[in-house]
Order: structure tokens, then C-alpha cells, then sequence
């Protein structure tokens, strides 16, 4: 399913209580790596962050614990069940310092001056990042951060020694984005968008997930990313629902993988992360 709303964004995984739960997986999985992009672009105490593409909140919860109580972070989500969610989890975490905007990042117009503007996986789902980026640094003062993360999946996964379905759900997967019209190696376009954008050439970073045994959390992510295109995966004869025999295909996967003593290597993901010149 691809859905596109005025911000210019496209999502093709349908919006779903499974897509949120896996989601929220995958934002765990996340967090650490996340983390240390905030960390080494600069997001500190006291300052005011702009979070785009929220979601349901993970990243802005991320920020604000950096930032801490001196500080502010502002979330910017088109998808109103996203934003809700967001706002109903803040609040739970006890954050009184995170909001939360609906709206199109594309054209935002916020009176506060930021010191830092972030995402996760957000700028590959936009129809001209570029454009959008020069839009949001708009919003930064001088010498403000620009700090963004995005996915990259090499054209085969990598199992050793070889599992065939984990090679199979992986492929699925990765060809499923690629017919919905997504770049699954944006992060390797990050150095260029920011350089098109205007931006000084960003600080880049790699983190891959490798991992074996049966409480490897990448097996359900893969399955459950693989469950979300499968409209699409069906549409263009990628493969056949018998195939792929969805709801057990993440068990199936750990299993082989555990039987062989196998170790995959997920996908990765590549940040970026730059600082507008001083004016003179």
C-alpha cells in the first residue's frame, strides 16, 4: 500500500497495529546507534531540537533525555494515529519538555529558532529531500545541527554458513521496497542530499547489526517488514503468499538459522551529521 499525504511523503507499509508494533521493535533495536549519532553531532542540555517524521515518538524521547529538563524538543508527524500515539507515550514517559506538530515538514513555519534538526529513516520516504532539507535548516540558527539516519540494504543479506531463507526473507523484503518506489540504500545518498541541500559535507558513520542464536531480534523485523509489503510483493509477482507463508516465516528463519549455527548480518544503517557555518 503506498499512501501519500500533502507533505510530499510517501509510506508504502500500511499504517496497522502490526507495522506500529514493529515499529516500536525496531526503534529499540535502534536506540543505541541512534544515540550515539545525537551524541557526536552535539545535541546536549538546554538545547531546542526539531524531530521530524515522529512516528510514534521514539527518536524525540531519545533527544529529550539528551537535552534534558533545560531543553525542548518540538516532533513534527503527518499521520494523525502516529501523532497521537506519540503524544500518548510522552506523556507516560513523563516528559513535559516534548510536543508534538502535525504537519507538513515540507512547508513548516514555527516561530522558534532551533539548535538542532534530526530524523530516523524519514528523508528516503520524501519526494524531494533535498528540497526538504533546505526547508527545515530554515528553521536553525546559526552554527545549528543537522543530524539524520537512514537505512541501507545491500543488494544480498549475508548468513554464514548460508541459510537460504534468511537469504529468501531478506530479498523479499528488499525487492519489495525497491517496486514501491524506495531507495533501500538511501543512507548512502546522505552525503550528497546534504551537499545538494547546501549543507557543509557531513561526518558519516556505518552501524550494521550482525547477530546468531534464537533471541536475535532482526529475524522478527525482517519478517514483520516483509508482512507489511506483502501487498506489493504479491502485486509484482516477487513471490507467491504460499511462499512465503508469512506468519511463520520469522519462526522458520530462526530456526534454520540456530540449527546451522549460522550469523547474519542485518541491515544497516548510515548517519550524517553536519553544523551550519557561524554568520559572519
Amino acid at each position: 500500500m503506498n499512501t501519500t499525504n500533502p507533505a510530499g511523503q510517501s509510506y508504502v507499509m500500511a499504517f496497522s497495529t502490526e507495522e506500529v508494533r514493529r515499529l516500536q521493535a525496531m526503534a529499540a533495536l535502534l536506540a543505541p546507534t541512534t544515540t550515539r549519532l545525537l551524541k557526536r553531532a552535539g545535541i546536549r542540555a538546554g538545547m531546542k531540537v526539531l524531530e521530524v517524521g515522529s512516528g510514534a515518538g521514539d527518536v524525540a524521547l531519545l533527544a529529550a533525555d539528551l537535552v534534558g529538563p533545560t531543553g525542548a524538543v518540538v516532533g513534527i508527524e503527518s499521520n494523525p494515529a502516529m501523532l497521537a500515539l506519540a503524544r500518548a507515550r510522552t506523556q507516560a514517559a513523563g516528559f513535559s519538555t516534548v510536543s508534538f506538530v502535525e504537519g507538513d515538514l515540507t512547508r513548516l513555519q514555527l516561530d522558534t529558532e532551533f539548535d538542532a534538526v534530526v530524523g530516523r529513516c524519514i528523508l528516503q520516504h520524501l519526494n524531494n529531500p533535498i528540497a526538504a532539507l533546505r526547508h527545515l535548516v530554515r528553521h536553525l540558527r546559526p552554527g545549528g545541527i543537522v543530524a539524520f539516519q537512514e537505512i541501507d540494504i545491500p543488494p544480498a543479506g549475508a548468513s554464514f554458513p548460508l541459510v537460504p531463507l534468511y537469504e529468501q526473507m531478506y530479498s523479499w523484503g528488499r525487492e519489495g521496497l525497491q517496486r514501491a518506489g524506495l531507495d533501500s540504500r538511501f543512507g548512502l545518498q546522505l552525503y550528497r542530499v546534504f551537499l545538494n541541500a547546501g549543507l557543509p559535507a557531513p561526518q558519516l558513520h556505518c552501524d550494521a547489526f550482525v547477530g546468531a542464536g534464537s533471541d536475535w531480534g532482526w529475524y522478527e523485523i525482517i519478517a514483520e517488514s516483509v508482512r507489511s509489503l506483502l501487498p506489493v510483493i504479491l502485486k509484482y509477482g516477487i513471490a507467491t503468499a504460499e511462499e512465503i507463508g508469512i506468519d511463520t516465516l520469522a519462526e522458520r528463519c530462526r530456526e534454520a538459522m540456530v540449527s546451522q549455527r549460522s550469523v547474519a548480518i542485518g541491515p544497516s544503517y548510515i548517519s550524517a551529521w553536519t553544523r551550519l557555518q557561524h554568520s559572519e
